[in-house]
């Protein structure tokens, strides 16, 4: 299943740092099974995010997968920020996490307290992409079944 999200405001930013977050831990972009680069993994959905993030809205394309581990990514950025506040604003063990933070958030660089605002914004953003995926599979789900309980185009009458 592919998953069109439309970001608006500064959900491109919050997307944008979580991916930067996700693609800083080592292996994130490899296969479990088989220790190979994954062939869609969150790198392309990054770049193609980069070009968008001073835009209005931006609109990605996931697949299942891609969704999944944007979800984790989210999460673990939640937890970075928490980290970043309660540790007064050093620097993040993942790499160029701390650096993208501040320059998307600026408020960050000024006062390390605004990082638990981001991750409340963070956790917001998650919630809402859960949501509209639920809605859209429901949506779905129910265009299926219609689908499936239409008359075969018969005539419903039968000779005798």
């Amino acid at each position: 299943m592919s998953i069109a999200l439309k970001l608006t405001h500064d959900e491109p930013r919050l997307v944008y740092l979580a991916l930067v977050y996700h693609l800083g831990r080592p292996g994130s972009e490899l296969d479990p099974a088989t220790k190979m680069p994954l062939e869609h993994g969150l790198r392309e959905v990054k770049v193609a995010l980069g070009g968008e993030l001073e835009s209005d809205s931006a609109i990605i394309e996931l697949d299942d997968a891609q969704y999944r581990k944007l979800l984790s990514a989210v999460y673990g950025c939640v937890n970075e920020l928490r980290v970043y506040h309660m540790r007064s604003g050093a620097e993040s063990t993942s790499p160029r996490f701390t650096e993208t933070a501040r320059t998307l958030f600026p408020e960050l660089a000024a006062d390390h307290d605004a990082a638990l605002d981001v991750a409340e914004a963070m956790m917001m953003l998650h919630r809402r992409i859960e949501r509209a995926v639920h809605r859209a599979e429901e949506g779905q789900a129910a265009a299926s079944e219609a689908q499936r309980s239409k008359p075969g185009g018969r005539w419903p009458f039968r000779r005798r």
